[in-house]
């Protein structure tokens, strides 16, 4: 496999909406799922990649971009109270998830944000799942989620080929 990146298709990413089209390629490979797929997640979770806090009815809801200081706050705060929030473009939400990404070196990090959401995508494919409608059930807990990545997959897969 060539270690060049497909500049077309990062183009083509970018141009449909993916903020982050070279860290979203280099964490999905690295994940072992298909581009396609981390677009889709990308797209229904944070609008193409923002990184963002996410706006479940607790701490930090709508709390804006995600940087080091105001995650940190947020992580104390965390840990204080036991309430979570969605955090950077995989919405990364429970406790144990956002502190695998911080092992990377910092959830606020869009790459290791990514990287640690693509790997459970992966994990959830891998337990022989019935398609990507029950994996976005498994990451979301929402049938209805499940089929919307569905959707937003073979949208994507038709986009980058």
């Amino acid at each position: 496999m060539s270690n060049k990146l497909p500049l077309k298709t990062l183009a083509k990413a970018r141009k449909n909406g993916i903020k982050i089209p070279v860290r979203a390629y280099l964490a999905s490979r690295k994940a072992k799922i298909p581009f396609y797929v981390a677009c889709a997640f990308l797209e229904q979770e944070s609008a193409g990649g923002e990184n963002v806090f996410g706006h479940d009815p607790s701490i930090f809801s709508g709390a804006g971009r995600v940087t080091k200081a105001k995650y940190l706050r947020y992580r104390a705060e965390r840990k204080r109270t036991g309430k979570m929030q969605g955090v950077g473009p995989l919405q990364l939400t429970y406790w144990s998830f956002q502190d695998a990404a911080d092992r990377l070196g910092g959830c606020w990090k869009p790459y290791n944000n990514c990287l640690v959401g693509f790997k459970l995508i992966a994990s959830y494919w891998m337990l022989g799942t019935n398609g990507w409608i029950t994996v976005g059930e498994r990451y979301n807990g929402s049938r209805a989620y499940g089929l919307q990545i569905n959707n937003r997959i073979n949208k994507w897969k038709r986009l980058l080929g």
